[in-house]
């Protein structure tokens, strides 16, 4: 089930949108994970990911 909700949330939201999912869904993941490996399970590059996470701070 996690699964599909995954594949559909890479589909239909920005890359924004799921990092914010993932930090409200499972914010102790985003402390104990390397960014690089968030990066890749949301669809980005670890750059990208530093340019989502300026933008939101």
């Amino acid at each position: 089930m996690e699964k599909s909700k995954r594949e559909i949330s890479l589909l239909n939201e920005s890359p924004e949108t799921r990092y914010q999912n993932l930090f409200t869904e499972q914010p102790h993941l985003i402390k104990e994970i390397p960014l690089k490996y968030i990066a890749s399970y949301i669809g980005v590059t670890p750059q990208a990911l530093s340019r989502i996470r300026k933008r939101i701070s």
